[in-house]
């Protein structure tokens, strides 16, 4: 007796789902086990169903060497179905559509959010700052998922002129509503591992070339826009806003160690003094690093050169008023 109509796109529906996601997550081939497990069906109908997957235009090939279905490219199933979103998944959807409006116009048609956690159209969450062409986190995140190659152009802020740059990209991540690409540039630090901000790119471009596939554990994981020499800042913070530090954790590894005086220590990895010294001052008074000595000097150059900043202030600002107050007599 032929399946029913609920049954068979059920069945093309489990098969679809699981090389789509064997397909994105680069896990290898599915086990012909595993696939005929999702469907709930015998040999002989998954034969069935990827014929007809084939039909419907998926890019679906069978592995002789493996003995399996997988697909060789991403692929839309042809009948879309919009899925409703609640709980602890949906509030953070809710959260995201703030930080990235366009977030929510992409997923249009695709999730239905409870209306209990819609957002109004007046917020003060931050936002994405970064100003760069939106289409370049589509390309990027194309180039990332297919192993290939991008070309842009790059100018820092100081550069008279721009360079251009061939990387292997791997990530993306954002930091103080900065968008930034890690990637090795095998040209130049074949070993290393950059981040590069997707506001300094320019004619960005995906090659055909492709490359092999880094593992999570060698990507770089630390505070900021830097991935030099990765160490651990540990800072402290004063009685008076050791709450503050307790209720965040800015990152996975991060360590909190509770002190006799109601203070805390806590460690945070970062790429770069430089920029561990201007994170911390950005929290204001109670809170100064403690090691490792070249952080805690950076930090102390820093203080210093604001001091004098503020001082040369005060005294403008004096020299101004006893001007004016002399061309008033």
């Amino acid at each position: 007796m032929p399946a029913s109509l609920p049954d068979r796109i059920s069945r093309l529906v489990a098969l679809h789902n699981t090389l789509l996601t064997a397909w994105s997550e680069a896990a290898g081939n599915p086990k012909i086990s595993d696939i005929l497990e999702a469907m709930g069906c015998e040999r002989k109908t998954l034969y069935k169903c990827a014929e007809e997957l084939r039909r419907m235009g998926a890019p679906i090939e069978y592995d002789r060497k493996r003995f399996t279905w997988r697909y060789t490219d991403a692929w839309n199933f042809p009948l879309q179905v919009v899925e409703p979103v609640t709980g602890a998944f949906g509030i953070r959807l809710a959260m995201d559509f703030l930080l990235d409006p366009e977030l929510k116009d992409g997923l249009e048609g695709k999730v239905a959010l409870d209306p209990m956690l819609r957002t109004s159209g007046h917020t003060t969450l931050a936002r994405l700052t970064g100003i760069f062409p939106k289409m370049y986190l589509g390309r990027l995140s194309l180039a990332i998922r297919e192993r290939r190659l991008v070309r842009f152009d790059y100018r820092k802020p100081r550069d008279t002129e721009s360079s251009l740059r061939e990387v292997e990209p791997m990530d993306l991540f954002e930091w103080n509503g900065m968008p930034y690409l890690q990637a090795r540039e095998p040209s130049k630090h074949p070993g290393r591992i950059k981040r590069f901000s997707l506001s300094r790119m320019h004619d960005l471009e995906i090659l055909e070339r492709r490359f092999k596939r880094t593992s999570r554990k060698q990507i770089p994981s630390c505070l900021g826009a830097f991935s030099g020499e990765i160490f651990e800042a540990v800072f402290l913070a004063d009685g008076a806003h050791a709450p503050y530090v307790r209720e965040r954790k800015w990152h996975p590894s991060q360590h909190n160690r509770d002190l006799p005086d109601g203070g805390i220590e806590f460690t945070l990895p970062f790429g770069d003094p430089g920029e561990a010294t201007r994170w911390i001052l950005g929290h204001g008074p109670g809170y100064r690093p403690v090691a490792p000595p070249e952080l805690v000097d950076k930090w102390r150059e820093c203080i210093q050169e604001l001091s004098i900043s503020a001082a040369s202030a005060t005294t403008n600002r004096r020299r101004a008023h006893q001007t004016a107050k002399a061309a008033r007599c």
